[in-house]
């Protein structure tokens, strides 16, 4: 019984665990007899006496647990058993038997060696599904399942149908079947493609269904390429671009279960049924059209060409593309009757990488006139009257050989014609004694051109017998001919003394003032201006305005008084001008003028009344005159001061009773208006005359011209359309007497500067009143003599003409040791104005953070002004010729950095503006909306060197500040600069201002651009599509130009751009004047030599040799003295000027006026009336 009670817990505990439903482990079923055991050691005497229990754990990795109890030891063996095999394992006393020694659905039995089991000793692992495995590839047609918990494994074969299908896989054990289900591999991949570019793979042998069950490979399937050492990878169906003609290793991969199955290899080559056609278009002696057709053919639809491209020898040729497969390549400077290796090219679209497809050709140029080396002839005289004549060999035939034709001319006459086919030398001979003959050669090859002819001259001597008694006849005519020259001369200058006597240069009446020597000119001049100009008005008021004591009796004439403008302005009757009429009609109101040492130079007339035109062509006629100066215009202020004598462009001729006037042609320029008229006199037999008319039209209607240098230039033209057989220069204006006699002053004193080194302004002036009353009018005609000397003795004449540039610019370049260059000493001539003006409104407290640099300040002068609450247009009238305000700031005007600039054909075409900053922008904006710009210059990058250059006021969506917004509408982007179109809009208003915006891309990091061309280049395409032609048309808005500080870069283009407009107009340039007046209107420009040899180098390449169609500057700034130190003899914001009011009784007599002149800003006077300045004369001096 106690034997019983002691089994009964064990029995309980066996029951409840073999009852457990949780754990795999269970008892051996009733149908499997249980392996029984005691152990496999008996208990015996000196042994340990121990038993062990088997019991289950729901642990996948220790299934088995066992547990020895009553042993001393702590290690024991046991042994696993099952049908098959028996293993040892040694364990403690309490122990587990890992999994892995185990196989589910299988029987085992537990014994330890020398201990008793307690209850059964048997297991089994009921495990039928597998939860995780692996397979692996066995060749071709195999693959083997692995599962990664048991130690089982099976392979199977891979057949079509068990293609990417999933499927369970069975594996028979002792007590249950085992099965993993697995996704079967596909067989082989087999890959296709089409044969075309571009082609697509396909997986041939792809299985969708496989015994009605849906096939899953849906793996990733790529195909790898190799070529040349380099391989892609492309996917099915995607559109591969294989070079053409190339063999190409292709392998398509399946991957499964981490690893891939291979295709076999496919070696593809694709070839193109190329259509290749090339026509010759066109064919001349210098150049090649060539038509080629590149066509892939329907195997290869997916080439297409990214360019086409061609040389012929070393020619590029120029190629346009006309569709997708056909372009049209010109070869241009080619040599005549060549034969050229050309050779086409057509690059392939970037899918297929870099690739082209050429063609060749061989072509001949057409034949062309031959060339000569030189276009010189010698020749020397075999005897007195034969001549030996060769001429240099041929350049080139362009053309078969041919022959060489030699003619003699006597007058024109063919007198002799000779051939050689071998060699350029001619013997003539028997030819006429003293005669000039012609000799002209030329080139015929034997494709039938000519060349051009080479010329020469050449005189056969004299007889001899007859040399010797010709000479003593000579000698004795020259000398009777010189006696009588020696006699002419005398009678000429004891005439001229009595003249001399009659009119003193300086008569006793008159002051001391002595004459002013070049050097002395400044000084002189600071003396006279100073204490508000007291002594220039001294001076010029002491000479008399009328000699009384010449007659006027002509002039006063009943018959005559109508022909005069002014009844107080009349002509002396000992000087003035007779016409050949005859009789009683021989009147004209002007008169004969003395120049420096040169009787009768000019002729001083009143501008023509509509009844005396007629006389006034007379007069030209008969002094054959041929040039005529104009220095007014027939209208000012709203009066008649002259009558148009000329044909209008719309008429091209006029005629005035026995005189016709044709218009020849009419030039225009800013400041002055050159027309070619010919004169011809029906009465007369005699041949047609060209009489050159030029206008100054740069006067002002009250005063004087603001810069002396513009009738300095005015005085260059006049010189340049004179010759020897010249008759008197007509000058007139209204009166003929203050502008008139300016001029002649400044003409006159100028030849006396350089013949003498001295000038006695005074003294001409004086001798001028004793020619004719009134010239040099006013005090401010007088001082501009000055000015314009003291312009003309420090600068001399920079203007160059195109014609001549490349050999005067070569010629200042040259350096004579260490001497500094011509070039260098003009720059250093140059004013650098420092403080000539105030900016006293830039540079105040407030206004001092919307400066970038605080050396380039606006001059309140010419600052651009605006204000917040005005809106529109604030830019002058185009034809509004008035200075500068002398008003030097406004304190209700809002402030931003940016002047005025005056342009070549305009004052204020131009705005120098810094880049804007942040808080500056709406200012900016505003700027731009109220000058209605149309063009912006943007010179630098937002940011250059890690300097904040430029704020970016413009970006990819529309931008707001404050009242301002601006927008985006296009861009374009070239090599050289990009082109913006911007859309400028207040909210205040409805008006959008549309803006082209040029940003200058080749200036970042540098001093000056590399290249000069860039710059000029894209000036050039601003006058283009601005439409700045060569007029004032669309100058009136201002070009706003920017960079950093508004003046360095900005400066160089304003430069520039007026340079090139004077170049254009009037092909002349003057970069030393129009470096000068720019820097009078901002700090800072061009202040480096280096800038300043930018200007040349920049014109050099824009006009090269033998080029000359372009523009100059025109400056109209006030007039001054300019130099570096007498730049500022007074205080900046002075002015001068001159009231003269008119008087009188007579009833022709215009309205009272007065007018202010201005004088140069180095002045500081201002000009007083005087009694005797008094007249009837126009008013104040305008004339």
């Amino acid at each position: 019984m106690a034997r019983f009670f002691a089994l009964g817990p064990l029995v309980l505990v066996l029951c409840l665990v073999l009852c457990s439903s949780d754990s795999p482990t269970t008892t051996q079923p009733p149908s499997t007899p249980p392996v029984v055991s005691t152990g496999t050691g008996k208990t015996g005497p000196g042994k340990d006496s121990c038993r062990y229990q088997l019991i289950a754990k729901g642990n996948e990795e220790i299934s088995i647990m066992m547990n020895i109890s009553d042993s001393k030891r702590q290690k024991h063996t046991i042994w696993l058993l099952d049908k098959d095999h028996k293993e040892e394992i040694p364990v403690s006393n309490e122990s587990t038997i890992p999994l892995k020694l185990l196989k589910p659905c299988t029987n085992y039995s537990v014994e330890v060696d020398e201990c008793t089991l307690l209850g059964e000793n048997h297991f089994n692992l009921k495990v039928s599904r597998s939860e995780n495995h692996s397979a692996e590839l066995m060749g071709d047609g195999q693959v083997c399942f692995k599962d990664s918990k048991w130690n089982l494994t099976k392979c199977v074969n891979i057949t079509t149908e068990d293609s990417c299908v999933e499927k369970p896989i069975d594996i028979n054990l002792e007590t249950c079947i085992y099965t993993m289900n697995v996704l079967m591999p596909p067989v082989k991949p087999e890959i296709t493609y089409s044969e075309t570019i571009p082609t697509k793979f396909v997986w041939k042998n792809k299985i969708q269904k496989s015994a009605n069950v849906a096939s899953k490979c849906n793996g990733t399937f790529e195909v790898s390429c190799t070529y040349d050492n380099a391989q892609n990878t492309y996917g099915l169906g995607e559109n591969v671009y294989f070079v053409p003609f190339k063999m190409y290793n292709c392998t398509g991969k399946y991957k499964y279960y981490n690893k891939f199955i291979n295709s076999s290899h496919k070696m593809i080559n694709i070839s193109c049924d190329w259509k290749n056609v090339t026509l010759e278009e066109k064919v001349n002696n210098d150049s090649i059209v060539i038509s080629w057709t590149q066509y892939p053919g329907d195997k290869c639809p997916g080439i297409t060409w990214e360019g086409f491209s061609g040389i012929c020898g070393d020619k590029h040729g120029e190629c346009h593309t006309l569709n997708a497969s056909t372009a049209n390549c010109t070869f241009n400077s080619l040599s005549a009757y060549t034969e050229y290796n050309c050779k086409l090219s057509a690059q392939i679209n970037q899918s297929i990488g870099q690739h082209s497809v050429n063609t060749s050709f061989k072509h001949r140029t057409l034949p062309y006139i031959p060339i000569f080396k030189e276009k010189r002839i010698s020749v020397s005289g075999t005897s007195h009257n034969s001549f030996s004549v060769t001429c240099n060999e041929l350049v080139d035939w362009n053309g078969e050989k041919g022959i060489y034709i030699a003619k003699l001319k006597n007058k024109n006459t063919i007198e002799d014609t000779k051939r050689n086919k071998h060699e350029c030398s001619f013997l003539f001979g028997n030819l006429y004694y003293h005669t000039n003959y012609t000799f002209e050669i030329t080139a015929e090859n034997g494709n039938g051109f000519t060349s051009s002819p080479i010329k020469t001259h050449k005189s056969t001597s004299y007889n001899d017998k007859a040399v010797i008694g010709f000479l003593v006849f000579l000698i004795i005519l020259t000398s009777v001919a010189l006696l009588f020259v020696l006699y002419k001369l005398f009678l000429l200058k004891r005439k001229r003394n009595a003249e001399d006597e009659q009119i003193l240069l300086t008569p006793a009446p008159l002051r001391r003032v002595e004459p002013i020597p070049a050097a002395g000119l400044v000084e002189a001049y600071k003396n006279k201006i100073a204490d508000e100009g007291r002594l220039f008005m001294d001076e010029f008021q002491s000479i008399p305005r009328i000699f009384s004591n010449y007659t006027i009796k002509e002039a006063k004439k009943p018959d005559n008084q109508y022909k005069n403008r002014y009844v107080d302005i009349l002509p002396y009757d000992y000087n003035r001008v007779t016409l050949s009429t005859g009789g009683e009609d021989n009147y004209i109101n002007a008169s004969f003028i003395e120049g420096y040492r040169e009787a009768k130079k000019y002729i001083a007339a009143q501008g023509p009344k509509d009844e005396t035109v007629v006389d006034f062509w007379r007069m030209v006629w008969e002094q054959k005159s041929s040039i005529i100066v104009m220095v007014t215009r027939c209208e000012e202020g709203n009066k008649i001061k002259c009558a148009q004598y000329w044909p209008s462009p719309d008429r091209e001729a006029e005629i005035f009773d026995e005189f016709v006037v044709q218009l020849r042609s009419e030039e225009h320029c800013p400041d002055y208006i050159i027309r070619r008229l010919i004169l011809t006199n029906k009465q007369e037999k005699a041949s047609e005359r060209e009489v050159t008319h030029i206008q100054f039209i740069s006067w002002p209607d009250h005063g004087v011209p603001g810069d002396p240098s513009l009738l300095l230039k005015l005085r260059r033209r006049v010189n340049s359309f004179k010759n020897f057989f010249s008759g008197p220069v007509v000058v007139h204006c209204s009166a003929g007497v203050g502008r008139t006699g300016t001029y002649m002053g400044i003409d006159a004193m100028i030849e006396s500067l350089e013949a003498e080194g001295r000038v006695d302004i005074y003294g001409f002036v004086a001798k001028l009143r004793r020619q004719r009353c009134l010239m040099v009018q006013v005090e401010t005609q007088y001082i501009l003599i000055h000015t314009a000397l003291i312009e003309y003795n420090q600068f001399g004449d920079t203007e160059i003409p195109l014609s001549e540039f490349h050999s005067v610019l070569k010629t200042l370049r040259q350096k004579n040791g260490s001497n500094n260059s011509s070039l260098e000493l003009e720059f250093q001539k140059l004013p650098k104005f420092k403080k000539w003006r105030t900016n006293n409104t830039g540079s105040s407290e407030e206004n001092k953070k919307k400066n970038r640099d605080s050396a380039v300040i606006p001059y309140d002068f010419n600052r651009v002004i605006f204000r917040l609450d005005i809106e529109g247009n604030q830019t002058s009238d185009p034809e509004d010729e008035d200075e500068y305000t002398s008003d030097e700031e406004d304190e209700s005007d809002e402030y931003i950095n940016a002047s005025f600039i005056d342009g070549y054909w305009c004052n204020k075409s131009l705005i120098a503006a810094q880049g804007p900053l942040p808080n500056t922008v709406e200012e900016f904006l505003l700027m731009l909306y109220q000058q209605q710009t149309k063009t912006l210059v943007m010179l630098t990058d937002c940011q250059e060197d890690g300097k904040d250059f430029c704020f970016q006021y413009w970006g990819d969506e529309k931008k707001t500040y404050g009242d301002m917004e601006i927008e985006v509408k296009k861009t374009e982007s070239f090599p050289t600069y990009v082109r913006r179109h911007l859309e400028i809009q207040s909210l205040k208003k409805k008006e959008v201002l549309e803006v082209d915006q040029y940003q200058f891309l080749k200036w970042k990091g540098r001093e000056l651009p590399e290249d000069p061309q860039e710059l000029i280049e894209m000036a050039r395409i601003i006058r283009e599509n601005g439409k700045y032609d060569n007029s004032k048309m669309n100058r009136n808005v201002p070009i706003v130009v920017h960079c950093h500080n508004g003046s360095s870069r900005t400066g160089i283009f304003c430069a520039l751009w007026n340079l090139l407009d004077s170049a254009y107009t009037e092909k002349l340039v003057d970069v030393l004047q129009v470096v000068k007046n720019l820097r009078k209107m901002r700090q800072g420009i061009v202040e480096t030599i280096e800038q300043y040899q930018f200007l040349y180098a920049a014109l050099e390449g824009a006009f090269p040799v033998q080029n000359g169609a372009v523009k100059t500057p025109s400056a109209k700034d006030t007039a001054q003295v300019i130099n570096e130190t007498t730049a500022l003899l007074t205080e900046p914001n002075s002015t001068s000027g001159a009231d003269q009011k008119e008087a009188g009784e007579s009833s022709e007599r215009e309205a009272k006026e007065s007018s202010t002149a201005e004088a140069p800003p180095a002045e500081g006077d201002r000009e007083k009336p005087s009694p005797e300045a008094q007249t009837n004369g126009p008013a104040g001096g305008d004339d």
